[in-house]
């Protein structure tokens, strides 16, 4: 599964999609309605996205049937950004978590 995280975000928006910098260190690149396989070494993973009203909505399938979803909103008036992030497996949460980004 793929998950990235860090304390500082840098975003970067294309007519495309969206790039972000997590820690100025990794950068995720996220497609609008992409519908591909990614991979990381030899774990590869089917990831969709979209946009679901106001948040972005990314989804990550991995061969063993785990699934990662991340939604990013703007919330007060776009001063801070909310990512939302849930690993299920089948029909059981295993992990979930919400982070808030103030815009400096």
């Amino acid at each position: 599964m793929f998950l990235e995280t860090g304390s500082s975000l840098k975003i970067s928006q294309t007519p495309d999609g969206l790039f972000i910098s997590f820690d100025r260190a990794v950068v995720e690149e996220y497609t609008f309605g992409e519908n591909r396989t990614v991979s990381v070494g030899p774990i590869e993973a089917q990831r969709v996205s979209a946009w679901n009203g106001m948040a972005f909505v990314v989804e990550t399938l991995d061969e063993q049937g785990t699934l990662l979803t991340e939604s990013w909103r703007l919330e007060s008036a776009g001063a801070v950004l909310v990512r939302e992030i849930s690993i299920t497996r089948g029909d059981k949460q295993q992990f979930s978590t919400r982070q808030r980004f103030d815009r400096i």
